[in-house]
């Protein structure tokens, strides 16, 4: 029944290539530091900040043994807690996903998908798309995505498919759901409570953008897959994929001892997972009780990782050994998240967040409508490079945004419309955003690989983004 093989495996090639990136970018804001002159807003007691209040402070150099503990030291920061939870959580899938393996159950799921699904795949392709996109619009479910990634790569492969494909349908998908957020209280909830607005304010408007880029990702995911069903080769994962298809090899004609069994037992903890998501963000949403989804899916996969092994083997030890040998398979990836909440932490420590909110502020603050909401949108597009977190960002602009949007004739639900888009497509594209990180480091694909699949989109993305906040101006959005 156990076996050796690690379903989550971290290359050497990926690891290293996307540590190169993350050290350049902390040395390069380090030195920006020393650049750019520190500056500060007054805050309320609430931490939001106060319009108006920007001022200069002395000073001080950041030391450079600052760039040296900032991986360490980001666990005392303010968004320490978050990063534990983060890694934490990463541990606990790659000990789940190693005893899933182990005992068959990835085979078990895999096998029932295809059966169901075997003639039409790229029907399966749209529904997936929808599923995440749907779940990321409108609870905010981003980072979870990750949890069902090892699943769907083995699914993709068995149905002819590659792993890049895998991405899209997951943390693609769910990336591009988040950023088309219609309800999804970590972007739209908080920004337009701190607007004063309804979350459901432009409701509508958000649902049109939801459905054209749902249109815009599945067609790209179907027209990949065909164009990878014709010519195998022409996937960047090519050779990747022919060792992951021979090393996870699903024979539709093996038997597979209890395979019903199996299958039950795993999709129960699936089922229950699914309904821990939905159920704190209805939580979040319609009674605003916060319970943070991370630790809870954290616990389920714990449990139901130790539950579902011993109820298939009845060998706890073995179950141990899989759990623990598949936690360590994934350290490098707990080192990556580190040195890319890094770049955040050393910019927070030099003090220049502000100033740099303060120049981007003025230069918009006497500009057109037009200029003024696709500035508002670039502002958002760079500061999402070192902070990766919706909730952080929209206490940290929307403040400054609300007061300096009603001199130049922007509606606060275009602002809104602005922030999250802003906010949400780069998070699958920007090498700082943790998530995405994981997400590559567990399907072993290179950051350069990924890029170059994705850029053209990124770039549609953006175009349809200008378009649709051009169009919302005029309309009187």
């Amino acid at each position: 029944m156990f076996e050796n093989r690690n379903l989550i495996n971290i290359s050497k090639k990926s690891f290293f290539s996307v540590v190169i990136i993350l050290v350049s970018l902390m040395v390069a804001v380090f030195i920006l530091t020393y650049v750019i002159p520190q500056g500060a807003y007054n805050v309320d007691a609430g931490g939001n900040i106060i319009a108006d209040t920007f001022h200069f402070t002395e000073n001080i150099n950041l030391p450079i043994y600052k760039l040296l503990i900032a991986p360490f030291a980001v666990f005392a920061s303010s968004d320490g807690l978050t990063i534990i939870m983060i890694c934490v959580f990463l541990l606990v899938l790659g000990g789940f996903f190693q005893v899933m393996e182990n005992t068959n159950g990835i085979k078990a799921i895999i096998r029932k998908m295809i059966e169901r699904f075997q003639n039409r795949k790229y029907v399966l392709i749209r529904i997936m798309v929808l599923i995440f996109m749907a779940f990321g619009a409108f609870f905010g479910i981003f980072e979870e995505s990750v949890a069902l990634l090892p699943i769907i790569i083995l699914l993709s492969l068995s149905l002819g498919f590659d792993t890049l494909l895998a991405l899209g349908m997951t943390v693609l998908a769910a990336g591009f759901g988040f950023a088309s957020a219609i309800t999804n209280p970590f972007s739209v909830g908080v920004a337009s409570e701190i607007a004063g607005t309804n979350i459901l304010d432009g409701g509508l408007y958000r649902l049109l953008v939801f459905g054209v880029m749902y249109f815009l990702l599945s067609t790209f995911l179907v027209r990949y897959a065909k164009k990878i069903d014709t010519d195998p080769t022409k996937s960047l994962t090519y050779e990747i994929d022919q060792e992951k298809s021979h090393e996870f090899k699903i024979d539709s004609e093996m038997v597979i001892e209890n395979e019903n069994k199996i299958f039950k037992t795993y999709a129960t903890v699936f089922a229950i997972l699914i309904a821990v998501i939905i159920l704190s963000s209805l939580l979040e949403l319609v009674f605003e009780i916060s319970i943070p989804t991370i630790p809870l899916m954290a616990g389920t996969f714990l449990i139901g990782g130790f539950l579902a092994g011993w109820l298939v083997t009845h060998k706890m030890k073995l179950v141990g050994h899989a759990f623990w040998k598949g936690m360590l398979s994934v350290l490098p990836a707990i080192l990556m998240i580190m040195l890319a909440s890094s770049v955040k932490w050393i910019i927070t420590e030099g003090q220049i967040i502000d100033t740099i909110l303060h120049a981007l502020e003025t230069f918009f603050a006497d500009k057109s409508a037009i200029v003024g909401i696709l500035g508002i949108y670039l502002i958002i597009l760079i500061l999402e490079f070192f902070i990766g977190s919706a909730s952080a960002k929209a206490f940290l602009l929307m403040p400054i945004l609300i007061p300096l949007v009603s001199l130049i004739g922007i509606t606060k639900e275009l602002t809104i419309l602005a922030f999250i888009f802003g906010d949400g497509y780069t998070n699958v594209i920007f090498p700082t955003n943790a998530v995405l990180l994981i997400s590559l480091s567990i399907a072993n694909v290179g950051y350069n690989k990924w890029f170059r699949w994705t850029y053209k989109l990124q770039l549609i993305t953006l175009a349809m983004a200008v378009i649709f906040l051009i169009i919302g101006l005029y309309i009187g959005y």
